[in-house]
């Protein structure tokens, strides 16, 4: 019954984020190459990373229509956006962790500050036309959530890699 309680209560949570956002789903699952730029002496930062961080970026500052390029088709709108802008203190966002399959990755952030709540965020990226993109944005209230979310990335991509070290 607690199990149900839970997904129920991700599920509305993730709804009301799709809802803020403006999501539409599209299926898009061309194969990529995952390439990443770092400064000499420094590791690789993973692409899937790199786009989710500037994804962030994008939002914090205004940018939205670099924000949107981001997603895949018609995933994200900017009215959304603004929302989740004005809600969330995105300027706090870390990556904490990141998985890459063959077609799917998952990021998850750090409990981003809110002025009703703390939230942690997962991003899910699809490879698409030699980069990845974002497809969706679960908000995971609670350890059980972000633990839930990350098995279910798991049932999809078994043989995935930890491209980030976790932080906390």
């Amino acid at each position: 019954m607690r199990e149900t309680r839970l997904f129920v209560t991700v599920l509305v949570m993730s709804a009301f984020i799709v809802s803020l956002i403006g999501c539409s789903k599209t299926e898009n699952e061309e194969q990529q190459t995952s390439t990443s730029d770092a400064q000499p002496g420094t590791p690789a930062e993973h692409e899937v990373v790199s786009t989710v961080r500037e994804f962030l970026k994008a939002i914090d500052s205004g940018d939205y229509e670099r924000a949107i390029e981001l997603g895949t088709p018609n995933e994200f709108k900017q009215e959304g956006l603004v929302k989740i802008n004005e809600a969330f203190e995105l300027d706090k966002a870390e990556i904490i962790e990141a998985y890459v399959g063959y077609e799917n990755a998952a990021v998850l952030t750090n409990s981003i500050p809110a002025s009703h709540r703390t939230s942690q965020f997962g991003y899910s990226l699809i490879k698409s036309d030699n980069r990845w993109l974002i497809r969706d944005v679960d908000m995971l209230p609670s350890n059980e959530a972000v633990q839930k979310w990350l098995a279910g990335f798991e049932s999809v991509e078994p043989n995935a890699k930890r491209v980030t070290e976790k932080q906390n």
